[in-house]
């Protein structure tokens, strides 16, 4: 039996937010700098033959009020089932440990999650997270303090305008 799977996209300050889910759990979430075009495109890729599905209320207000600067937690489940289990330590490692308006290195959250030396294994679980912003992998830095890469639309610069939101001043 195929899951059922939802989209629906929820409009902030910096533009549209799309949202995936499968099993009653968020399995995909992309970022504001999408065109609307290339966000439905991207959602639709994810669930063909889906049509769009309001957003849960709360859900929708808690995007829009985290991209309005204000303090929000986001403890919805997520759906990591398609990523090992290490990946999956490291993100809800990074999910418990890493609250708004801190940072952490791809090396401390490696030995948070229990493999010490593995910034690069970090790194890769970093670049699945299926749902950034709810799994917060825009407050994981370099080292050196340097941002680090970021997937989502507008890379690096939304991860600055994301730390900026929470009171972290890169």
């Amino acid at each position: 039996m195929t899951e059922t799977k939802q989209i629906m996209a929820v409009p902030t300050r910096l533009g549209q937010i799309g949202l995936g889910f499968a099993g009653g759990k968020v399995a995909r979430l992309w970022l504001p700098g999408m065109s609307r075009a290339d966000l439905d495109k991207a959602m639709r890729s994810w669930a063909p033959n889906t049509g769009f599905s309001k957003p849960p209320q709360d859900l929708a207000q808690r995007l829009g009020a985290y991209f309005d600067g204000a303090p929000v937690e986001f403890d919805d489940p997520v759906d990591l089932s398609a990523l090992s289990a290490f990946q999956q330590r490291v993100l809800e490692t990074l999910r418990k440990k890493v609250k708004r308006g801190r940072t952490v290195t791809y090396s401390q959250l490696a030995a948070l999650a229990g493999k010490p030396g593995a910034a690069r294994a970090v790194g890769s679980a970093m670049a699945k997270n299926p749902a950034p912003l709810i799994i917060p992998c825009h407050r994981v830095v370099r080292t050196d303090g340097a941002m680090g890469g970021f997937s989502a639309p507008g890379g690096v610069e939304m991860k600055r305008a994301m730390l900026k939101l929470e009171g972290f001043y890169p």
